[in-house]
């Protein structure tokens, strides 16, 4: 297995790059962004599996000394609470791909999911990661609304303009989002790691007390906010 996708936590520990490979079988993307950079290691894998690809990255940080440089990669520092700045960041380009692997705080999740979505092309995925975080708010939210629009389209049933008001009922999308996003959305697909990471993002083991899935460090292997990602297609 090539280093440059072990070392990333997508792989040896959330497990979504097979995942993600049912997406980007025989795809090609001319320009993909990641907002979340962490050491790099995702810019990394994202050079190496799309050699032909333009990588637009975000972070609240400077550009750090172990991000990879290289001709195809062009750094951006933004704050995701800022809806003008997303905006001016993803405005730059006609996307294939976004990746959003941030914060994970839920209004910066949706602010990223709301200026991101209409500058994607048609076909575009747009990844979710870690949308768990999401999980159990006193909000709506991103994945409350991807999981309301996904159940529609399962149900075939029009997301109207009435349906996402209700959608929209204590949510941190307004309604006129929810409706614009459901016109957007092609298929949104939904996964959770159910297997042993292949080691500890905290310690680096790749042995864990398994009685009670905990690693050696004390780390706990299926928290219930933790691993759990979103695939979404665009129109």
């Amino acid at each position: 297995m090539n280093t440059l996708i072990t070392n990333s936590d997508k792989f040896y520990w959330h497990q979504y790059i097979p995942f993600y490979e049912t997406f980007f079988e025989n795809r090609s993307f001319t320009n993909i962004a990641e907002l979340g950079i962490l050491e790099g290691e995702s810019v990394r894998w994202l050079m190496q599996r799309f050699p032909n690809s333009n990588i637009y990255a975000a972070d609240i940080l400077d550009q750090q000394s172990t991000w990879p440089v290289d001709q195809r990669v062009k750094y951006y520092q933004l704050d995701q609470a800022s809806r003008p700045a997303l905006a001016d960041f993803f405005n730059q380009a006609a996307y294939d791909l976004v990746i959003e692997d941030g914060s994970h705080k839920p209004q910066h999740q949706v602010n990223c999911l709301v200026e991101a979505m209409p500058c994607l092309n048609t076909n575009g995925i747009y990844i979710l990661e870690d949308i768990q975080t999401s999980m159990n708010q006193s909000q709506g939210n991103a994945l409350t609304v991807l999981l309301a629009i996904d159940h529609f389209h399962g149900i075939d049933q029009v997301v109207t303009e009435e349906i996402a008001e209700y959608i929209a009922v204590l949510s941190l999308l307004t309604a006129e989002e929810v409706y614009n996003l459901s016109k957007l959305i092609k298929k949104t697909s939904f996964y959770r790691r159910t297997r042993l990471p292949y080691r500890c993002y905290n310690c680096g083991s790749q042995v864990y007390n398994f009685s009670n899935l905990r690693c050696v460090c004390g780390v706990e292997i299926f928290s219930p906010t933790d691993s759990m990602t979103c695939v979404i297609e665009k129109q």
